[in-house]
């Protein structure tokens, strides 16, 4: 990384932190407009591309929505808001490794099960969800690729027909960004990630629990070795 992309980086994550000041300072709750980029990049005291890509990095985490037009809005107020920015967006191995631990225990089975129960209306999401995925891989929209995996993974819970899978599901994806945010890191990880939804929608069409598991276990596997997760953390 060269000292200009070094420095553009920190500017960014002190815009990040900055903006959770104002809405805490402001009370800002859910549902309030922040002000526009023009005016954060003026009172912040950083260029409009650094709030741009603060808020990007904002609405990832789900704290704020980033209305075409209209502008952004706080979105959630959670414990993630006061968590201090390293914690938020670096690697950490171990929170990491956990993350795709508890995901392997978990999603492969469930796969399968989706496999055995998906009814036509689930297999049309999940195809529906792959097509936007792709319509974000070309746009080069980052948001818009980790919001379309996460609501993949979603909805192959959704399509076992068990509530039970379907919350624990939710809850890794509601509380857990740091996972889903570096895995898509690379654009070789995001071009790979859609052939991998792919083939496990082929096997859930099919009927195939075997092939249905061994595909979403593989498609784990794969985001775990590009991140260097295969042996757990000292």
């Amino acid at each position: 990384m060269t000292r200009k992309s070094n420095s553009a980086t920190r500017l960014s994550e002190m815009a990040i932190e900055q903006i959770k000041e104002l809405i805490v300072k402001q009370n800002l709750g859910p549902g309030s407009k922040l002000l526009s980029e023009r005016r954060l990049a003026d009172t912040l005291e950083v260029g409009r591309s650094s709030v741009r890509e603060a808020l990007r990095t904002l609405e990832i985490m789900g704290l704020v929505e980033v209305q075409p037009g209209k502008g952004a809005f706080v979105k959630a107020l959670t414990g993630d808001l006061f968590a201090p920015l390293s914690e938020l967006l670096h690697d950490e191995r171990e929170s990491l490794y956990h993350h795709f631990e508890a995901r392997m225990m978990l999603e492969p089975t469930t796969a399968a099960l989706a496999a055995r129960r998906a009814s036509e209306s689930a297999v049309g999401l999940l195809r529906r969800n792959i097509q936007i995925y792709k319509n974000h891989l070309e746009q080069d929209n980052p948001v818009g690729l980790i919001r379309a995996d996460i609501q993949f993974h979603r909805l192959v819970a959704k399509a076992t027909e068990n509530r039970t899978l379907e919350g624990c599901m939710n809850t890794i994806s509601r509380h857990d960004f740091r996972g889903w945010n570096a895995g898509l890191r690379t654009k070789r990880r995001r071009l790979r990630t859609v052939n991998e939804h792919a083939r496990i929608v082929e096997a859930i069409i099919n009927g195939d629990d075997k092939k249905a598991r061994e595909a979403m276990r593989g498609h784990l596997m794969a985001a775990k070795r590009n991140l260097g997760l295969m042996k757990k953390p000292k």
